[in-house]
């Protein structure tokens, strides 16, 4: 079982490092020259006019998206709460790992307060299931990290169209932005350069997170 410590994150050489920022680097480049190429703001005005479709997609009501959030923050809170108790970080690595679990975890804890004031049902916590292997070395650990951060966010994005309320609106952005923050750490320890690689989020609907979360033991 691998361990990452010190400051050498997920043991690569450092050619081989310098390969990969070379070219991913290269590739956010070359995407970010397109954009402009077609108009500068043309992305980002199409992804603001794709919100408004979400909200069909979206339409449960506040208290069933929150309910599904609920869920989805106590998966995130127990994946990262796995990987500090196997022991394959250490350090400044270790205190990260913890660091966006206790945020998770304060996400669940904050939907769960709000759903009792709305006088709606707190979700019983899944029997959540994550492949094998998921918690055997640190870049297994990772790389499975780097697929749940995505989700979150663009679950919160798809949502917030939906959203009626404006403080449960304005929390759920607030939620959003710490999972973006969660993604960027996560691609450090991933070696991804820059960590912060994307200019627009993408929102996700429903359907979408509801498939990508399910062989994990969501199934609402």
């Amino acid at each position: 079982m691998s361990t990452v410590e010190s400051r050498a994150p997920v043991g690569l050489d450092r050619e081989e490092t310098s390969r990969r920022n070379f070219l991913k680097t290269a590739a956010w480049t070359g995407a970010a020259l397109s954009a402009m190429g077609i108009g500068g703001f043309g992305v980002a005005v199409r992804r603001a006019e794709a919100q408004g479709e979400y909200k069909s997609y979206w339409g449960l009501g506040d208290a069933a998206i929150l309910q599904f959030a609920y869920q989805l923050e106590l998966l995130e809170g127990t994946f990262y709460d796995e990987g500090v108790n196997a022991g394959l970080f250490k350090d400044a690595f270790l205190a990260q790992i913890a660091a966006i679990r206790d945020h998770e975890m304060a996400h669940a804890d904050a939907i769960a307060k709000t759903l009792g004031q709305l006088g709606t049902e707190v979700p019983a916590t899944p029997q959540f299931t994550f492949p094998n292997g998921s918690f055997g070395d640190a870049a297994t650990f990772l790389k499975l990290a780097a697929t749940f951060e995505p989700v979150g966010i663009g679950a919160y994005q798809g949502a917030a169209p939906a959203l009626e309320s404006k403080d449960i609106l304005a929390a759920a952005i607030s939620i959003h932005n710490a999972e973006c923050q969660h993604r960027c750490a996560i691609n450090i320890l991933n070696l991804v350069n820059p960590p912060n690689d994307l200019a627009f989020e993408e929102a996700l609907p429903l359907q979408k997170v509801q498939a990508a979360v399910k062989p994990f033991g969501i199934t609402g």
